[in-house]
């Protein structure tokens, strides 16, 4: 991806952040000649149709915000497969880092920064957009002290298209809302929630709630207070841990109502009046040059017989200069002396292995310098992803070309899901950078109802990040699935239906086929129904081709007719 044109017009310079959903590179607009963010979806995202439609339209709703705590959004396009937000870039660092190397931060400064978050989400909540995942990592900071709210729109695109319901648990765990951790749908006061958790983190240098495992946490915010509260009370005046207590309210009832009440709030404590938004600027102001203008003229009027020591000092300068420049000019001209370096086309690297490509990069008279290591499941490992400058351009000899090599198909672990909920399956599946697949119903009398007796792959297996984990739920021991016993022999499946939890029902109904005699033609119930435990199973078999009779006479076939072994 390095050194790639993206849209004809943004050239990637370097990755600078990776997230579950894109992952964000440093690049120029050749257009512009600026800096600057893009975000580029991932793969496994790229795919999906619905979810790439719902991802542009909510970026493009995210770039109708315009307040000075929002990351500007300036395009939304797409080049090939590739799906790309170009963005403001911040010279920074985001809240996340600031908070390892500095917290428990000052309360003056952990509200300022609160505040402007709340407003930066007030004006997003006016336009009708939840953030859905903010955390440190989302709040940049920048030199001037800044606050940046980055990534809205895609947590909300995400959810949109259904993701929540088929594999990823939007938000990060150890900042959900209480509505996030239960898979219910989230609205503004989720992202207040969310607020508390950095704000209280600001303060601590802890977050809320830690635990084993992400849904050991996900419940604490479902059932727990955050443990640091009393020690904050014993702080801080009574209204800080009002505020937190009120924007880390389980109950949505209890919880700010929006963000703009917040702000009030935050507002108040630290003294400021209504809406008032100064953070350290400075007022536009007419700079005094009398006293400049009084040295100057002072200068002036010095006796001619003496020179000051300011005069004798720009004396000085001035002779400097002047060599430099003169020493300048001979390097110049000693470089036109020197006959240039042969010129040679880049041959393409990419794709070849990195000994193969080594060698054909000296046979050129250039040199290779690997850059990082990427996972890709296209190109083998050791592989050329890409490199700068392109295969083409005229370069000396003796240049180095950068290149980013291919570290081979990502792996994960495939966690344990059994005993799970689908809920707690989704969270664990999300963390590991899996997606649910194919959720299947079975009776099992161990397990109780909606819990997991199965999976697939097994757990522990390695596996392609971003694959599909089929999962296998208990119905629990009243209900069974029925199986498909259609073109098997009633014989054989007469004797596993008490196993199976189900009944014979000896009616059976004999018609001629050309089918082998003895062979199940229908069922009923039908494959696939989910039916109480005990349940009769009634059976169409087939009596074999026409003319056909071997049946004993005892139990002679009847076409269309039930036939009683009684």
């Amino acid at each position: 991806m390095i050194g790639r044109l993206l849209g004809n017009r943004y050239r990637i310079m370097e990755l600078i952040g990776e997230g579950g959903m894109a992952l964000v590179y440093k690049a120029e607009c050749t257009l512009l000649q600026r800096v600057v963010a893009i975000k580029i979806l991932r793969e496994q995202f790229s795919a999906d149709r619905e979810f790439v439609e719902r991802f542009r339209r909510e970026a493009q709703a995210a770039a109708s915000l315009s307040h000075s705590n929002v990351v500007n959004i300036f395009d939304v396009g797409q080049d090939g497969d590739i799906h790309y937000i170009v963005m403001e870039y911040i010279a920074g660092r985001n809240l996340k880092e600031l908070i390892r190397e500095e917290a428990p931060f000052s309360l003056n400064r952990a509200l300022r920064i609160a505040l402007q978050i709340s407003e930066a989400l007030r004006h997003a909540h006016e336009h009708n957009i939840v953030h859905r995942d903010i955390k440190p990592h989302n709040i940049l900071i920048t030199e001037d002290g800044l606050v940046k709210v980055t990534d809205f729109g895609i947590a909300r695109a995400v959810t949109a298209s259904g993701f929540t319901q088929t594999g990823v648990v939007m938000g990060s765990v150890q900042y959900f809302s209480p509505e996030q951790a239960k898979g219910l749908p989230v609205g503004p006061q989720s992202d207040l929630y969310s607020l508390g958790c950095v704000l209280y983190e600001m303060l601590t240098g802890e977050v809320p709630f830690t635990g084993e495992s992400p849904i050991a946490i996900a419940l604490k915010h479902l059932q727990e207070e955050p443990p640091l509260l009393d020690r904050l009370a014993a702080k801080y005046p009574k209204s800080v841990v009002d505020l937190l207590k009120r924007a880390l309210a389980k109950d949505l009832d209890r919880r700010y109502p929006s963000a703009l009440v917040l702000s009030k709030d935050i507002q108040e404590i630290l003294g400021l009046k209504p809406d008032e938004m100064d953070f350290e600027d400075y007022p536009t102001q007419i700079l005094d040059f009398t006293l400049e203008h009084e040295v100057v003229a002072e200068e002036n009027e010095a006796p001619k017989g003496r020179r000051s020591f300011k005069q004798s000092l720009q004396t000085f300068g001035v002779v400097l200069v002047s060599l430099m420049i003169a020493l300048g000019l001979a390097g110049v001209g000693y470089l036109y002396l020197i006959p240039p370096r042969a010129e040679v086309a880049v041959p393409n690297f990419v794709g070849f292995e990195f000994s193969v490509a080594e060698r054909l990069a000296h046979e050129n008279g250039l040199k290779l310098n690997v850059v990082k290591r990427e996972p890709d499941d296209t190109v083998q490992p050791d592989g050329v992803l890409s490199q700068v400058p392109k295969a083409g351009m005229i370069v000396r000899r003796g240049r180095v070309i950068d290149v980013v090599l291919s570290s081979g198909i990502e792996t994960v672990l495939v966690p344990d899901l059994t005993g799970k909920t689908l809920t707690e399956a989704e969270i664990l599946l999300d963390q590991a950078g899996l997606k649910r697949g194919d959720v299947y119903a079975e009776s099992n009398r161990n397990v109780p109802k909606d819990r997991i007796v199965r999976q697939k792959p097994a757990p522990n297996t390695k596996i392609q990040k971003g694959a599909s984990v089929d999962i296998y739920r208990s119905l629990g021991p009243e209900y069974v699935e029925v199986p498909n016993f259609i073109g098997s022999s009633l014989v054989k499946v007469q004797s596993e239906l008490a196993s199976l939890g189900l009944v014979f029902n000896d009616a059976v109904v004999y018609k001629t086929s050309p089918y082998p005699r003895g062979n199940i033609l229908d069922q009923s119930p039908l494959p696939g129904e989910v039916v109480p435990l005990n349940t009769e199973m009634r059976f169409t078999v087939s009596s074999g081709p026409a003319g056909f009779n071997s049946e004993p006479a005892e139990a002679e076939p009847i076409n269309e007719e039930p036939i009683n072994h009684e």
